[in-house]
């Protein structure tokens, strides 16, 4: 190859290293700058160096199939996967059709893959070379993104190749690149006179102009013109765009091949990765003789290259330039003759039957549609989606092609494409069946949840529901629910929510379904209080057998009546079910709740330990909702622990539930810093949410009262006390009581702290409010010159505030102690608490007992990447075996 040496050299370097370390890189260029020969050179050189290869490659008429290309890059080791934990055995066998469908989610497929990869890179290194990832099917791509971005700790080297023209989001994988450019001129003048010495000098100038420094294009222009006995230049082509003139000269040299080899190539072009068996037999249906012989004549032409039963263009290129230049009959006819071949494969078959079909055909829909549900089973929603766009075209009822647009819609949510999702729920609204519309409203609700796109509006979805409600129910009711989650996070306390619950109510739901129950506590919980609180509390006796979105439902429920503990035991059963069901958008959807739960309830490690899993995930799938609630989530645990922390935002401008949750957080950090004015004004910006702003209304009081502004407070105390009356949550009893105790006189103060802590359940269920409280009660005993009792309850405070880790309450705790003629030094962090929240996560899981796989299963990681993690617990803790794990994390248990 002229040329080229700095990326030889890297290409090279990447292999030589993959013993210390594995890496991944995306080659970026135009179409023949010389990715593939690099690739090719690098493959030559792996097998030198003892490593296994496995390759795969997008195909460009087939770029909307699911996970082709994932069945093509693992076929010949997916038998390896025994040795997987049981989910990610189970996700790759059902994607290779190996064992019984369990349509897995995307990331334990991910997951599942990446840990199949880092086995075999444990018995020898391993090169994964993925071509035209811009052709690649889109779960597949994702696929590759996600390990690419995971090999660090591998024996594995991983290079993709993409086309520099391609703006398609698919190709942005989060990979380090290298940019393959044209070859200098004196490269590509040196590789000309390699391959036509005798080239005469205007025709070379012209072929070097025309090629603009590409390797192919000086090689096909050039074989072009001594083919063709050209020998000036007047006899060259108009300048076409440099993709086409390579096509076409591709397309030359197909044409002058015999029309039986033609149409040959033409089957190859067409099927997707089909063997020579198959193409055999296609042929004999078109009635090819000889199709060896033809075969061979494509060969010498050097068009194709044949390895044991498999069949591969030189380059890309040809592939399109062979299906580009047929006449539509021709293409017909191929994939007829592809779909008879595969007829013992109901989604292949479906799919070339739909492609040799002109105008709409309700049987070949109704056969692709059924290829969806084979696709959705294996866990390939890509496919899934591709197949039911396909039927939609060609449906010849209006409703039935809304229908299935619907469900492709849906499918595309499901694999993390939500710009397609969005495409085909526009495409879909054209159709004004009430079902089609419900089904939409749905998939952009999940969207607006999770993505952070703009859903419809509450009074669009209320209107969904009535038109779907003579139909269908229980998709209405459905629909509602939706609704009045919607009227809950963007505009609670408005009209609105009357409207949804008559709604409801005019449905008539089953007296055991809980949707009523759960509607009417998100939207009117004050006036319902001890009827709700009696119908959650039987709705969740048995908790185990809740389906997961009830169980989250209830959850929601729950917080709207104030009561947090039952809140929390409902969402740890929802996150549960999503998680042995593998819905990892669902469930980390689920942790931002539960993560929120648990910091209303003090237990800041376990929220970090959830809020990070929550973040994980939500990268991993591109959630961005998601993430922006985990930084949120951060920004309140570094309120509570003093850590530096900055929310890029922004957030979605409807969410009043973030911004009291992000206001809540600023405001106690301000306030922990003594910055009181500061804290006043955030803090009265959380209170203005009606159902979670007394959450915060002690520490806007306690603000208030530090700005020497206690007016502010007072009479949203008031209103709290009022508002919140009908509840029995002794949270909110101790909050309103130190708030109280906060604005009284000194003859009054004593009895509204004491109050506050002897609310019942609160000192074990809300331990770090109790410790808040301590604190001002032990302030102002101190000030009262009672140090004795100020002692007590600083020093309780104080401890209260170690164990659950936040350091700036705990520092003031112990700054009033010294005030109070008490030494106090700072307790030395337990050895634990040098662990990030992952490893704090698998090292619980690993003291609890758990095996590597075991653990890999219920956190969506690779086993290898979880002995990994360990071994570099055990240094921080001090310990040399899992056995000692237990002792070593007691502390922050």
């Amino acid at each position: 190859m002229h040329g080229r040496a700095p990326e030889r050299a890297t290409l090279r370097g990447l292999l030589a290293g993959a013993g210390e370390r594995g890496s991944a890189l995306l080659l970026r260029g135009p179409a023949g700058i010389g990715k593939s020969t690099l690739v090719d050179e690098a493959r030559a050189t792996a097998i030198e160096l003892g490593f296994r290869v496995l390759t795969c490659a997008g195909v460009q008429r087939e770029s909307s199939a699911g996970l082709a290309g994932l069945q093509q890059l693992l076929h010949v080791v997916v038998d390896r996967a025994d040795r997987l934990p049981d989910r990610q055995r189970a996700a790759l066998h059902s994607v290779f059709g190996l064992g019984p469908g369990t349509s897995p989610d995307q990331l334990v497929l991910s997951v599942a893959v990446l840990g199949l990869l880092e086995d075999l890179a444990q018995e020898q290194p391993l090169l994964l070379i993925v071509e035209d990832v811009q052709w690649m099917d889109r779960p597949t791509a994702n696929l590759i993104g996600f390990v690419g971005r995971r090999v660090r700790d591998t024996a594995i080297v991983m290079l993709v190749t993409c086309r520099s023209d391609s703006v398609d989001p698919i190709t942005e994988l989060g990979l380090p690149e290298l940019p393959i450019g044209r070859l200098t001129e004196h490269d590509a003048t040196g590789l000309l006179a390699e391959l036509d010495p005798g080239m005469r000098r205007e025709v070379r100038d012209r072929v070097l102009d025309e090629a603009e420094g590409n390797p192919l294009a000086l090689v096909e222009l050039s074989r072009g013109l001594t083919e063709r006995g050209l020998h000036d230049t007047a006899a060259l082509p108009a300048r076409l765009p440099l993709s086409a003139r390579l096509e076409n000269a591709f397309a030359d040299q197909v044409a002058r091949l015999p029309l039986p080899a033609q149409d040959l190539l033409l089957l190859a072009a067409a099927g997707d990765a089909v063997t020579l068996t198959e193409l055999g037999k296609a042929a004999h249906l078109l009635g090819i003789d000889a199709p060896e012989q033809q075969l061979g004549q494509a060969q010498a032409a050097e068009l194709v290259r044949r390895a044991g039963d498999e069949l591969t263009f030189r380059h890309p290129l040809i592939r399109s330039a062979i299906y580009g230049a047929a006449s539509f009959p021709r293409r017909i006819a191929a994939h007829r003759a592809l779909a008879e071949v595969f007829a013992g494969d109901p989604e292949r078959s479906a799919w070339h039957r739909a492609a040799g079909t002109v105008g709409r055909d309700e049987a070949v829909a109704r056969d692709l549609a059924e290829a969806a549900g084979l696709a959705r089973a294996r866990g390939a929603l890509g496919g899934a989606m591709r197949y039911l766009e396909r039927a939609a075209e060609l449906s010849p009822a209006p409703h039935l092609q809304g229908r299935r647009l619907a469900r492709a819609a849906d499918a595309a949510r499901q694999s993390g494409l939500p710009d397609a999702a969005r495409r085909l729920v526009a495409a879909a609204q054209k159709v004004a069946d009430p079902l089609v519309q419900a089904d939409l409203a749905i998939t952009e609700s999940y969207l607006a949840l999770y993505v952070g796109t703009a859903g419809l509006d509450i009074g669009r979805l209320i209107e969904s529901a009535r038109r779907a409600a003579p139909v269908d129910p229980d998709i209405a009711a459905s629909l509602l629910l939706f609704a009045s989650i919607r009227c809950r996070q963007e505009s609670p306390g408005t009209a609105t929510g009357d409207r949804i619950l008559e709604g409801l109510r005019e449905l008539g739901l089953p007296g055991d379904d809980p949707r009523m129950t759960m509607a009417t506590a998100y939207l009117a919980p004050a006036a319902h209080a001890e009827q709700l609180i009696t119908a959650v509390r039987a709705a969740t006796r048995d908790l185990l057998t809740l389906p997961p979105p009830w169980a989250s439902g209830l959850a929601t429920a729950s917080e709207s009546l104030y009561e947090w503990v039952l809140a929390g035991a409902c969402w740890t059963a929802s996150a549960e079910g999503y998680r042995r069901a593998g819905a990892l958008a669902d469930l980390a959807g689920v942790q931002i709740q539960q993560a929120r739960n648990l910091l209303v309830r003090g237990r800041l490690a376990d929220a970090a330990l959830v809020a990070d899993e929550a973040r994980r995930h939500g990268a991993d799938l591109g959630l961005p909702l998601i993430i922006a609630a985990t930084e949120v989530l951060t920004a309140q645990l570094a309120a509570w622990r003093g850590d530096e922390t900055k929310t890029t935002g922004p957030f979605p401008a409807d969410r009043a539930d973030l911004r009291f949750h992000l206001s809540w957080a600023h405001g106690l950090a301000a306030l922990s810093a003594g910055r009181h004015p500061e804290a006043l004004d955030e803090l009265l910006l959380a209170a203005g949410h009606p159902d979670l702003g007394p959450l915060a209304v002690a520490d806007l009081t306690e603000a208030a009262c530090r700005a020497g502004d206690p007016e502010q407070a007072a009479p949203l105390v008031d209103a709290v006390e009022d508002r919140t009356r009908p509840f029995r949550s002794g949270l909110l009893r101790m909050l309103i009581e130190r708030s109280r105790g906060l604005l009284a006189g000194d003859d009054r103060a004593e009895e509204h702290y004491r109050a506050a802590l002897g609310m019942p359940d609160t000192a074990t269920e809300f331990p770090l409010q109790i410790a808040r409280t301590r604190l001002v009660y032990g302030e102002w005993l101190r000030r009262q010159r009672r140090i004795t009792a100020a002692r007590d309850e600083l020093a309780a405070a104080a401890t209260a505030f170690d164990l659950a880790g936040a350091g700036p309450w705990a520092d003031r705790a112990r700054s009033e102690l010294r005030a109070a003629g008490v030494t106090a030094g700072t307790p030395a962090k337990p050895l634990a608490a040098q662990l990030t929240p992952q490893e704090m996560q698998i090292a619980r899981l690993a003291a609890d007992g758990r095996t590597n796989k075991e653990i890999a299963d219920q956190l969506f990681l690779s086993h290898r990447t979880v002995g990994a993690h360990l071994y570099r617990i055990f240094p921080k803790l001090g310990i040399t075996s899992r056995a000692a794990l237990p002792g070593a994390i007691a502390d922050l248990r």
